[in-house]
C-alpha cells in the first residue's frame, strides 16, 4: 500500500523544521565563538585534572542513581532487568542520542531490554515516566533557584511565573500521568496501559530525581571549577543553570540531545555569573563533558557484554558434551 501523500508531506515538513533549528543552533554557536574568538585565545585558560576528576564523579553518580530510578519504575510495571543488564542497555543506547529524531535512543533501550524478555511497550512506557518525571524534577529545583536568586531584570519579570512552576508537581499523579500517557497511546494506535505507580512511589521516584539533578549540577560546577574560580554561591547557580539548561534542550525536541539549544540556555544564563568569554567556553565544555562519559558508559557496557558472550561461548561446549553423554550413560 502506498504511503499517505499527507503524512508524507508531514514527514518531510517535520524533518525540515529539525534541520533547520540544527543549523540555526550550530551557527548561533559558530556566531558566538567566533564573536569572542580573541577573547578566547587570550584568556589564560588552565585545567586542573582533580576537579575534572571529581566532576566525573559526580556525573557517573548521577547516571547510576539515574538508572535505579528507571529500574524501579521499570519493575513497577512489571519489567524485571538485573541491574547490570539495565546498565548496559542505557549506556548502550545512549550510543544513538545524537541521531536526529530524539527517540532513536528510547527506541534501543526497548529493543536492549527485550533482548532479556521485557516488552518493547513496557519499556518505553517505563522510558515515558521516567522522562516525565525527571523533567518535573529538574524543572522545579532550577525554577525555585532562579526565583530566590536569579539576576537579571528578564528573571525579574519571570519571577511570579517561576514560583508556580513547582506545583507542577501535582500533575505527577498516578491518574494524571496514566491519562496522558494513553492518550499518546490512543494517538499510535495501540492499546491502554496501566500506570501502577502509587502516588507515595510517585513521590519518592521525584525525591530520587532530584537527587540526580543536585549531583549532576555539582559535577557541572566541578567542571566550571576545572577552569576557572568558583565560589559557593556561583557553585548553588552553576547547579541551577545545568538543569535549566538540560531541561529547556530536551523539551525543544528540535535538535539532537538538545544541540544547540542547551549551550544556547547555558550561555544566557551564566552571563550574569562569570565575565566574557567563560559563560561560552564553560558551555562548549559541559557539551565535551557529557560526550565523553556517555562514551566512556558505553565502552564498559560493550566491554561487558563481550565478557559475558565469551563466558557463553565457553559454557555451549561443555554442556554440548553433557548432552551426549548423557543417552550413553542411561544406556549402561
Amino acid at each position: 500500500m502506498a504511503p499517505n501523500p499527507t503524512y508524507l508531506r508531514r514527514r518531510r515538513l517535520n524533518t525540515a523544521v529539525r534541520a533547520i533549528a540544527l543549523l540555526l543552533s550550530l551557527g548561533f554557536l559558530a556566531a558566538v565563538t567566533a564573536s569572542q574568538w580573541q577573547e578566547l585565545r587570550a584568556y589564560e585558560w588552565s585545567l586542573q585534572p582533580v576537579w575534572l576528576a571529581l566532576s566525573y564523579a559526580a556525573l557517573f553518580a548521577a547516571w547510576l542513581l539515574e538508572l535505579s530510578a528507571w529500574r524501579f519504575i521499570l519493575g513497577t510495571l512489571g519489567g524485571t532487568l538485573r541491574w547490570r543488564r539495565a546498565a548496559e542497555t542505557w549506556f548502550l543506547a545512549s550510543l544513538v542520542r545524537y541521531i536526529p529524531g530524539n527517540i532513536w535512543q528510547f527506541l534501543g533501550m526497548a529493543e536492549l531490554a527485550a533482548d532479556d524478555g521485557v516488552s518493547r511497550i513496557t519499556t518505553l512506557t517505563s522510558i515515558f515516566l521516567h522522562q516525565i518525571l525527571a523533567t518535573a524534577a529538574g524543572l522545579s529545583l532550577a525554577a525555585i533557584y532562579f526565583a530566590v536568586a536569579g539576576e537579571g531584570a528578564w528573571l525579574s519579570a519571570l519571577r511570579p511565573f517561576l514560583l508556580l512552576v513547582p506545583l507542577g508537581l501535582l500533575l505527577c499523579h498516578p491518574r494524571f500521568l496514566s491519562w496522558m500517557l494513553n492518550q499518546v497511546m490512543r494517538l499510535l494506535k495501540r492499546p491502554p496501559v496501566e500506570v501502577t505507580l502509587t502516588w507515595g512511589q510517585i513521590w519518592l521516584v521525584l525525591l530520587a530525581y532530584l537527587g540526580v539533578w543536585l549531583l549532576m549540577g555539582s559535577g557541572f560546577a566541578l567542571l566550571a571549577r576545572a577552569v576557572v574560580p568558583v565560589d559557593a554561591q556561583q557553585f548553588a547557580a552553576l547547579m541551577a543553570v545545568w538543569a535549566a539548561a538540560f531541561v529547556v534542550g530536551y523539551l525543544s525536541m528540535l535538535t539532537p540531545s538538545g544541540l544547540g539549544v542547551r549551550e544556547g540556555v547555558m550561555i544566557l544564563l551564566l552571563a550574569p555569573i562569570f565575565p566574557s568569554p567563560v559563560p561560552t567556553m564553560v558551555a562548549l565544555l559541559a557539551r565535551l563533558w557529557m560526550v565523553g562519559g556517555e562514551l566512556a558508559g558505553a565502552a564498559l557496557a560493550l566491554i561487558s557484554r563481550s565478557r559475558e558472550r565469551r563466558q557463553r561461548s565457553r559454557e555451549a561446549p561443555a554442556s554440548a558434551v553433557v548432552a551426549i553423554q548423557r543417552p550413553e550413560d542411561s544406556q549402561a
